[in-house]
């Protein structure tokens, strides 16, 4: 199969599981509702995919998995892992084969030092003072570090960037939630540093919205009709400087030390 082949059947796959999820009324998918979202997944699952050879890796922070499920497609033996009780998962396509290793503790991970050759935080970092002791960010980038290789892959992406345009008018008009971490590029180069990481190569994205939760079923649809077309605009705005400092996230690829 093709690589543009298996992007599209991804995308049915994914856009199935949102479908499920929304005809059960589950609150939880909503990264999957939108189009654009699933195609930037997609888009993400990708990059990483070319930069990073396939390997152990482990999906930290896996939520319901739509990461695993595209990188274990993309060659790589993936370990979902996630804070919290053994709970049973939503009955939809993406969770049916998904086997989530937990643990009850905020920052330790239950794998022996030096398991894996590459560790994907995406959407996760930001929580982790949110729903745990301020200061545990800290120790989890140390530990991501002691359970990756010597040289290993640590790939970040969805980390909300303090400056993004977006969150600052969802706050402005108390539009629905917005991250209370947000990170400054300057704090996340001093962060990596600090627990031992070096950055490889650091941008920003998500000038164009990937997700319109909360506006009209119609305004979504005809948004929905450029996909694929907005990750691309989205992809070049975000090279223009000055403009690009706006955008929603920082994308990280970096090495443990």
């Amino acid at each position: 199969m093709n690589s543009s082949q298996r992007d599209r059947d991804d995308y049915e796959f994914l856009t199935t599981t949102g479908e499920a999820a929304h005809a059960q009324a589950l609150p939880h998918f909503l990264h999957l509702d939108q189009p654009v979202g699933r195609w930037n997944y997609i888009r993400i699952a990708n990059e990483i995919a070319e930069r990073i050879p396939a390997g152990r890796l482990l999906d930290w922070g896996c939520g319901f998995g739509q990461m695993t499920y595209l990188l274990r497609r993309r060659g790589f033996v993936v370990t979902p892992f996630d804070v919290g009780a053994d709970t049973q998962l939503p009955d939809v396509p993406l969770t049916r084969d998904l086997h989530v290793v937990r643990s009850a503790h905020p920052t330790q991970l239950p794998f022996a030092s030096h398991s894996f050759d590459a560790v994907l935080s995406c959407g996760v970092l930001e929580h982790v003072d949110e729903f745990s002791e301020t200061g545990n960010e800290i120790e989890s980038l140390r530990e991501i570090r002691r359970v990756l290789r010597p040289n290993g892959h640590f790939a970040i992406y969805q980390l909300p960037q303090r400056a993004a345009w977006q969150e600052a008018l969802i706050r402005a008009l108390d539009l629905g939630y917005t991250h209370p971490r947000r990170f400054s590029e300057e704090e996340i180069r001093d962060l990596l540093a600090r627990t031992g990481y070096r950055i490889e190569r650091m941008r920003r994205n998500n000038l164009l919205p990937k997700n319109l939760t909360g506006l009209p079923e119609r305004v979504r649809a005809y948004y929905s009709k450029a996909g694929r077309t907005l990750i691309y605009l989205d992809g070049l705005l975000c090279r223009v400087p000055g403009v690009n400092r706006l955008a929603g996230v920082l994308e990280i690829m970096a090495r443990s030390a």
